[in-house]
């Protein structure tokens, strides 16, 4: 009977000390949202995300800041889109530009240049150029 009851209190050791150990891996993940909207009304999102890692009482903490800028583009004939630049986020920069449900997303593949499926997005100041089988769309951003 002994024996057994040491086998018990060794068992309900081991299991103390591993679920200490799985408390020393607690992961926190923390999202602050910043809105505001500037003096020409465009709205800006900015995101900040803290990671704190406990690892055998190790802690680390990484800051990673995302900015979004919303913007809105009419064309010519008075349709109108709303763009979205994307900045500082593990894939990279990105447009997204939506349009009544039609949404397209483009990575950033060098300075105002967005491309990705034949179609391409050129940004400069006021004007968006837009390029997909050979037809150019161009939108100038709405005041």
């Amino acid at each position: 009977m002994k024996k057994y009851f040491n086998y018990i209190l060794i068992l309900g050791i081991i299991g103390v000390i591993s679920c200490d150990k799985e408390n020393k891996t607690a992961i926190e993940k923390e999202v602050k949202v910043i809105k505001t909207i500037d003096a020409n009304g465009v709205s800006k999102t900015d995101s900040v995300i803290l990671e704190k890692t406990n690892l055998e009482s190790k802690i680390t903490k990484t800051e990673n800041k995302i900015q979004k800028q919303e913007y809105v583009y009419r064309a010519f004939d008075g349709t109108e889109a709303k763009v979205t630049f994307t900045k500082g986020t593990k894939e990279g920069n990105f447009i997204l530009i939506e349009r009544n449900k039609l949404k397209i997303e483009l990575p950033q593949i060098e300075s105002d240049i967005y491309e990705k499926d034949g179609i391409k997005a050129v940004s400069k100041g006021d004007l968006l150029t837009i390029t997909q089988n050979g037809q150019i769309f161009e939108l100038n951003r709405k005041k």
